[in-house]
C-alpha cells in the first residue's frame, strides 16, 4: 500500500447549515389579547380607544330625572415603525462552499423580526405612552406623552421573592385588571431563574402542582395567576450580547408584568413572504430580504408594572 494513501482520504462536510439557538418568531404577539391588535394598517400613525369604567345608578324616583353616564372616552397613538432584515448570497460562495444557504439564511432573518417584535412591545409597555388629544370645537389632534405610574414601578434590584409577586398581583387587582389564566403575563429574564426557583411557593408540592424543579424552569407555568415567560437578551454565539431584551442596568433588571389587555400592537405590515432578488450592482449576489411594519403601545397605565430584580 502506498504511504501517501492518506492525501487520499475523503472528507464529509454536512450541506446544512446549523442555526445558532435562538427563538423561532414573536413570543409575545400571541400573548396580547387579540382586540387590542390592529391589523392591515395603513397610516403612519394608528390610534388604539380608550373607554373608562363607569358604574350603574340605582332608580331613586321612577319617574325622576334618567342620570347618564359619561364613560371618559380617550386614545393612545402609536406611529408604525419599518424594520427588516437581508442578508446576501453569494454564488461564488455557495459554490466553493458546496451549501446551500439560503433557507438557513431565511430562518435566521425571519427569527430576527420576531425578536424586534417583541423589542416593540417590550420598549412601548414601559415607556412613554402618545397620548391623543382632540381640540374641543376645532378637531385638531395634538400629542403628548404619558409616562409608567411611578407606583408601578416597584423593587430595588434584589432578588426576587414572594412578596414581590403578590405585590404585583395586588397593584393589578387595584387596577381593576382581570384575573384568571393566562389573562396576566410576567415577563422575566434567564439571570432571575436561580430566584424564581428558590421561592418555596414556587417549587415545593406543599404550595404547587407545578414540578418546575423537574423541568428546571419557570418558562410557560402560570403560577400565582400569573403566565411566566422568559425572555433572553440576544446573544451571538460566543455569548456576547447583540440586543438587551428587559431593560438593565448594572445588576438591576426590569421585569414586566402586564395584563393582556393592557398593551396595543398596531400591524401595518406583517411578516410575510421574503423577496429574494438578483443584486447586479454586488456581483449578482442573491440578496434575501423581509420587512415588516409596526408598533405599539401601553393603553393602560393601571395593567402594566415593572419590577426592579436582580440580575444574576
Amino acid at each position: 500500500m502506498s504511504i501517501t494513501v492518506d492525501q487520499a482520504w475523503v472528507y464529509r462536510f454536512h450541506d446544512m447549515l446549523n442555526l445558532t439557538y435562538q427563538q423561532k418568531g414573536s413570543l409575545l404577539e400571541g400573548l396580547i389579547d387579540p382586540g387590542m391588535v390592529h391589523r392591515d394598517v395603513s397610516a403612519a400613525i394608528d390610534h388604539h380607544e380608550r373607554l373608562g369604567n363607569v358604574i350603574a345608578n340605582d332608580v331613586i324616583d321612577a319617574f325622576g330625572q334618567t342620570k347618564l353616564l359619561n364613560p371618559p372616552h380617550s386614545r393612545r397613538a402609536v406611529t408604525l415603525q419599518s424594520s427588516d432584515a437581508a442578508v446576501l448570497v453569494s454564488d461564488e460562495n455557495t459554490l466553493r462552499s458546496m451549501v446551500n444557504p439560503q433557507n438557513a439564511y431565511l430562518n435566521t432573518i425571519v427569527y430576527a423580526l420576531g425578536r424586534r417584535a417583541d423589542k416593540h412591545l417590550i420598549d412601548a409597555s414601559v415607556g412613554n405612552a402618545s397620548v391623543a388629544s382632540v381640540g374641543a370645537g376645532s378637531g385638531v389632534i395634538t400629542y403628548g406623552t404619558q409616562a409608567l405610574l411611578s407606583a408601578h414601578t416597584i423593587g430595588t434590584g434584589v432578588a426576587v421573592v414572594l412578596a414581590d409577586v403578590i405585590n404585583v398581583a395586588e397593584l393589578l387587582s387595584k387596577g381593576s385588571v382581570p384575573s384568571g389564566m393566562g389573562e396576566r403575563i410576567w415577563l422575566y429574564g434567564p439571570g432571575q431563574l436561580r430566584d424564581f426557583l428558590a421561592i418555596t411557593q414556587a417549587s415545593s408540592s406543599d404550595f404547587t402542582r407545578h414540578k418546575i424543579h423537574d423541568m428546571g424552569t419557570i418558562n410557560g407555568i402560570d403560577w400565582e395567576g400569573f403566565r411566566f415567560i422568559e425572555i433572553s437578551d440576544v446573544v451571538d454565539s460566543a455569548k456576547a450580547v447583540l440586543q438587551r431584551m428587559l431593560p438593565i442596568s448594572g445588576t438591576n433588571r426590569g421585569n414586566i408584568a402586564f395584563a393582556r389587555g393592557a398593551l396595543g400592537l398596531s400591524i401595518g405590515r406583517p411578516i410575510g413572504a421574503p423577496k429574494i432578488n438578483e443584486r447586479a450592482d454586488l456581483n449578482n449576489s442573491i440578496q434575501v430580504r423581509q420587512v415588516m411594519m409596526q408598533a405599539a403601545v401601553r393603553v393602560w397605565e393601571a395593567g402594566v408594572v415593572r419590577i426592579n430584580v436582580l440580575e444574576n
